[in-house]
C-alpha cells in the first residue's frame, strides 16, 4: 500500500468515526470581528539573532531591528480552529530618498495539532513577502504557506505556497499599549477577514483534491478569519552593536 493509500484510509477512518470535527467559518461571521488568540503574556526578554543585515548606507543609529512575540489565531474553510505562536523580526529605517525601507528578518512558528484529526498538524512558514510599514489602522501584511505535518504526508505537503501564498493584510482592533518604557515593549492586537485561501499543494495530485473537498479549499475572501495578540520590542542597530 502507498503513502497515499495509507492517508486516505486513515483519514477516511477518522471521519467515519465522527472525530472529525469542523469549525467553519462562514462568510457571514467572518464579516464580524474575530476573537482574538489567547495573550502570550509579555515576554521576559526577545531575541534579536534573525535581525536582519541593513540596506547599504543605511545609518545603524537610525534604523531599528523590531522583534514581535504573538499569538495567532486562524480559521480557513473547514480546518478547525487553530491558536499558533510565533515570532517575526524585521528591521525598518530612512532611506536616503527620504521614504521608509524595511527588510523582513525571520519568522518562526510552532506545529500544533489540529482538534479532532489524530496525528496532523500545522505550521505558518513565511512565502516570500512582507509590508509591516502602517498606514492608520492598517499595520501591515504578510504572505504565509501552512505547512500540513501528518506521518503520511509529503514534507511539501502545505496549504498555499510560494507563488500561491494565503496574504494577510492586519488591521488593528484598537490603539496599541505601552506596557514598558525600558526596555520598550508595546502590545497590539489586529485582525484580517478579508483574505482567500488557496488550495492544498506538494501532498501528490490525489491527496492534494481529498483534502481540498475535506477542508472546502479554496475558501474565498470573507469566509476566513486571522487574529493575533502580541508584543513587540526593538533596538537601534546602533545599540546591537554597542556603538550607541
Amino acid at each position: 500500500m502507498n503513502r497515499t493509500q495509507r492517508l486516505t484510509l486513515a483519514l477516511a477512518a477518522t471521519a467515519t468515526a465522527g472525530a472529525l470535527t469542523l469549525a467553519t467559518a462562514t462568510a457571514s461571521t467572518a464579516a464580524d470581528l474575530p476573537p482574538k488568540p489567547s495573550d502570550p503574556g509579555i515576554p521576559t526578554s526577545f531575541d534579536y539573532r534573525d535581525c536582519p543585515e541593513l540596506p547599504s548606507g543605511a545609518d545603524p543609529a537610525a534604523w531599528r531591528c523590531e522583534v514581535m512575540v504573538a499569538n495567532i489565531r486562524i480559521v480557513t474553510g473547514k480546518v478547525p480552529a487553530v491558536e499558533v505562536p510565533l515570532t517575526v523580526t524585521h528591521s525598518e529605517g530612512p532611506l536616503p530618498d527620504g521614504t521608509t525601507g524595511q527588510v523582513f528578518g525571520a519568522m518562526h512558528a510552532s506545529p500544533v495539532a489540529v482538534p479532532g484529526i489524530p496525528g496532523l498538524k500545522l505550521q505558518p512558514e513565511y512565502a516570500g513577502n512582507a509590508d509591516f510599514i502602517g498606514n492608520g489602522t492598517i499595520r501591515g501584511s504578510i504572505d504565509i504557506k501552512i505547512r500540513l505535518q501528518h506521518p503520511g504526508l509529503r514534507r511539501t505537503c502545505a496549504i498555499g505556497s510560494d507563488r500561491a501564498p494565503v496574504t494577510v493584510t492586519s488591521t488593528a482592533y484598537g490603539p496599541t499599549q505601552w506596557v514598558s518604557q525600558n526596555p520598550p515593549i508595546i502590545k497590539g492586537a489586529m485582525y484580517d477577514t478579508t483574505f482567500a485561501v488557496p488550495g492544498v499543494t506538494g501532498c501528490g495530485p490525489a491527496v492534494d483534491r481529498l483534502l481540498d473537498h475535506w477542508f472546502a479549499l479554496p475558501s474565498p475572501s470573507g469566509a476566513n478569519q486571522f487574529s493575533l495578540v502580541g508584543y513587540y520590542s526593538f533596538r537601534t542597530y546602533a545599540a546591537l552593536n554597542g556603538s550607541a
